[in-house]
């Protein structure tokens, strides 16, 4: 590379070399031909059978005995073969992987995890096209509009954050610090909560809105694209070169487009909020999904303890609204929601009350929940006499008695929510 590179150039096409730790197999082991864990990265990139493993074998220069051994190992790491994950998968784990100092423990099945993180990103980027239209001129700038809701300005302060630590983890060699960012940023916050929240907006009539929510989509895409480059260049140069260009002279290739630095719409404050309101939307949905209310859309109460925070998130109510598939989210403050809820305590200062009256049979949930309290009781006594022996203080190692506080604390928690579900849906009889 260095002398193609000064035959071409004339200059150095790098001035600094990483040396990474010894990539092992995922049992920490240290690749060996014998043993039968060696992973050609060609393997990974295409895919390759058990068989086809098997036969590798049979062309090396291994003794019959080591042969053996090594299909045996071949056998129980990769049952069914290694499974077709891409250069771009492969490259973005080992980047992951990379924390100075440790050896590199590498699963197969964590490269598999990024192959579909690319599907992922392929889908998102295919459906954001989609919202901004064959006809979409983005501005010229990547700047505010001023029109941003409080979503916009959200997914934008994450997008700074995302930039912030993918520089601050090349500057570092802290490749995984960098590579999570980036990660979080397209599956957790654009993909997850920001295109989910777009959907009612850019199907509505506010072309305002729609145009604002377009330029923000856009900036989301191209600097995110962008800040994940380095670590999957084929994929993102593929999509990149569908994005409409800011400019008739912008960089003809995400390769050599410059990469962000200093993005300024970072928010805190704003963060936290949408954070809590992610933490509401993830209780909601695990109540729908306890009680399988997959069609149906319950209203819902989040009560608050304080009245500061009950404003802060009610801003947000239509947002968390469409994200949980609710009918309707009231946020109020010390207030008593309607008898017959599902109950799910999001902090000390927060509840999330579902509405469960007409959508479920009140009965039936009442017995499913006296089985449970009384698994818990049984548990719960087990514990209780476990922990009250002779000498359990002294004879009982302090790690386990830890442990045993712990799962206590836990069980009482447990039996303390159930008994105000029963409580809630008798009530509602």
């Amino acid at each position: 590379m260095v002398k193609l590179g000064l035959k071409l150039t004339g200059q150095l096409p790098f001035t600094e070399v990483f040396l990474h730790a010894m990539v092992r197999d995922a049992h920490g082991r240290k690749m060996s031909k014998s043993l039968g864990n060696v992973i050609d990265p060609v393997d990974v990139i295409k895919g390759v059978s058990l068989e086809d493993l098997h036969l590798q074998l049979e062309n090396s220069n291994l003794d019959p005995r080591e042969i053996e051994r090594a299909r045996k190992g071949q056998k129980e790491d990769y049952p069914d073969g290694i499974p077709e994950c891409g250069t771009d998968a492969l490259r973005f784990a080992l980047c992951a992987y990379t924390a100075q100092g440790r050896d590199i423990n590498l699963d197969v099945l964590r490269v598999q995890g990024y192959r579909h993180f690319c599907n992922k990103l392929w889908n998102a980027t295919k459906f954001a096209l989609g919202g901004l239209g064959p006809d979409f001129k983005p501005n010229v700038k990547p700047e505010l509009i001023g029109s941003e809701t409080l979503e916009d300005r959200w997914i934008l302060s994450r997008l700074s954050y995302a930039e912030k630590t993918a520089n601050e983890g090349f500057k570092n060699y802290d490749f995984p610090s960098a590579t999570t960012a980036i990660y979080n940023f397209w599956l957790y916050e654009l993909c997850d909560v920001y295109l989910e929240y777009l959907k009612p907006i850019l199907q509505g009539e506010n072309k305002e809105a729609i145009n604002t929510a377009r330029n923000t989509l856009y900036t989301c895409l191209e600097n995110g694209l962008i800040l994940l480059s380095p670590f999957m260049p084929y994929v993102t140069e593929e999509l990149f070169q569908r994005l409409p260009r800011r400019t008739e002279d912008s960089p003809p290739s995400i390769c050599v487009t410059p990469y962000p630095e200093e993005l300024p719409w970072r928010d805190a404050n704003l963060e936290d909020e949408l954070n809590l309101v992610q933490t509401i939307v993830k209780s909601i949905r695990s109540i729908r999904q306890e009680y399988n209310l997959t069609r149906a859309k319950p209203e819902v109460y989040v009560v608050f303890s304080e009245q500061s925070l009950a404003g802060a998130v009610s801003k947000y109510a239509e947002t968390a609204c469409t994200l949980s598939s609710s009918e309707r989210i009231h946020v109020v403050c010390e207030e008593k929601p309607p008898r017959g809820c599902a109950v799910a305590t999001v902090s000390d200062k927060c509840e999330v009350h579902v509405v469960l009256k007409g959508l479920v049979d009140v009965a039936k949930e009442i017995t499913k929940l006296e089985g449970k309290k009384d698994k818990l009781n049984g548990q719960l006594t087990k514990l209780n006499e476990a922990m009250g022996i002779a000498d359990y203080a002294t004879k009982v190692p302090e790690n386990v008695q830890q442990q045993n506080s712990e799962k206590l604390k836990q069980l009482e928690t447990e039996l303390g929510k159930i008994e105000k579900a029963i409580a809630s849906f008798k009530l509602a009889e």
